[in-house]
């Protein structure tokens, strides 16, 4: 059954003086109609695929909660003060999540943008005002070599400097007056020449912020608790993937005053940097509602089920001659167990990226892992798989792996 509205207000709970801001007249008739819309990709002449990845960004994300899309719902057909949203969608999330402040952005990528810009300018309006000119302003970012990655164009956007380090030496070096924070990738733990615990404890030392983007590290949900108490002075996750909320907005966690910092520099206010990173009043609500839910999902049995797929999958595949697969759970990323399939090219003289792309031309079409995320290999995940759709999978993989010898 479809929650109204009277029943979706009565389960925000804490979040009540959210509702009690919105005046009653704002929202649409119950009986009025809608406008017939078409809800076919097909109208549009693209397709839809068996989503065989996860929930990635390129892919539209995860699939949202129900009570998500209520809650959106009701926010579209409600205004209000967006400054008094931000308040209590933060308080309410921070709470939830036993973080000191919290904010809903454009993403996490957005909260990489506005948490730098928060340690840059300190609530300095007039360095506000300036970024990304950052002349006589610390604007420097340490950030661990083997840590630089795509998305740390983000941390240069507001005009930071990054500083790359390996060692303790390196950064008991690189530390000085221009040092405006520390950046730390929770999902790169790996091959580090120190520990994330070395890692904060210099950071406290020399006072300097510490980032932490955790933004796939979820679910289990408790990571975000658990990487909180670690030390980390702000820390970002994806609201659209493991949380399954909206698409485009994301959470910033941490320090009070940073929090605020980092408000100020973003939307709605008419003369900051991130003005452009808006955040709809349907995302804050959405949002809010998404930690909400994820916090009382089973996730374990979830992830058995995710596991079950998993093993039929793997059984397929692997009762072919010549196929070799290997079922495996990531360590620091979201808990989304995977089957990596490898095969003999003398028996199947094919290539792991043409297999992909003709997965992705097949009917139906199947999408899997980037090969850049994968070492080359091909993996199968079953977190966004429907009924019957990890049978489709394999029998592709099968038709594939078995007509490659006919060319």
């Amino acid at each position: 059954m479809k929650t109204n509205r009277r029943q979706f207000l009565s389960t925000l709970g804490a979040a009540a003086p959210v509702a009690g801001l919105v005046h009653p007249s704002a929202a649409l008739a119950d009986d009025e109609t809608p406008l017939a819309v078409s809800n076919d990709f097909s109208d549009l002449g693209v397709k839809s695929f068996i989503n065989a990845i996860g929930p990635y960004s390129s892919l539209g994300g995860a699939v949202m909660w129900p009570e998500v899309i209520d809650a959106m719902d009701y926010a579209t057909r409600n205004k209000i003060r967006m400054s008094d949203l931000q308040d209590a969608v933060g308080r309410r999330i921070a709470a939830l999540l036993g973080a000191n402040a919290a904010m809903v952005t454009s993403g996490a990528t957005g909260a990489i943008i506005l948490g730098t810009a928060a340690c840059m300018t300190g609530g300095n309006r007039e360095r506000q005002e300036r970024i990304p000119d950052t002349t006589g302003m610390p604007n420097e970012v340490l950030i661990l070599k083997s840590q630089r990655y795509l998305y740390d164009r983000s941390i240069r956007a507001p005009g930071a400097v990054l500083v790359e380090v390996e060692t303790e030496a390196d950064i008991r070096a690189a530390v000085n007056e221009r040092t405006a924070m520390m950046f730390y990738l929770q999902n790169r733990p790996s091959n580090l020449a120190l520990t994330v615990e070395v890692y904060i404890r210099l950071a406290k030392e020399f006072s300097v912020p510490i980032f932490c983007d955790a933004a796939t590290t979820v679910p289990p949900v408790s990571n975000i608790r658990r990487t909180v108490e670690m030390g980390f002075d702000l820390v970002c996750y994806s609201g659209g993937k493991g949380l399954r909320g909206p698409y485009s907005a994301g959470l910033l966690l941490g320090r009070e005053d940073l929090v605020r910092h980092a408000r100020a520099n973003g939307a709605p206010n008419h003369r900051a940097y991130g003005r452009s990173m808006k955040v709809a009043p349907e995302e804050y609500l959405g949002m809010m509602v998404a930690v909400e839910k994820s916090l009382q999902f089973d996730e374990a049995a979830d992830f058995e089920r995710q596991l079950e797929l998993i093993e039929q999958m793997d059984a397929s595949l692997s009762s072919l001659e010549g196929v070799i697969t290997e079922i495996r759970t990531p360590g620091v990323e979201a808990r989304e167990p995977y089957v990596e399939v490898r095969w003999d090219s003398s028996r199947y003289p094919i290539a792991v990226a043409d297999v992909k792309q003709a997965l992705r031309d097949g009917k139906p079409s199947v999408e899997v892992r980037a090969l850049f995320l994968s070492d080359g290999q091909l993996h199968l995940t079953a977190t966004m798989l429907k009924p019957g759709e990890a049978e489709i999978v394999t029998r592709r993989v099968r038709e594939i792996l078995l007509g490659s010898g006919d060319a």
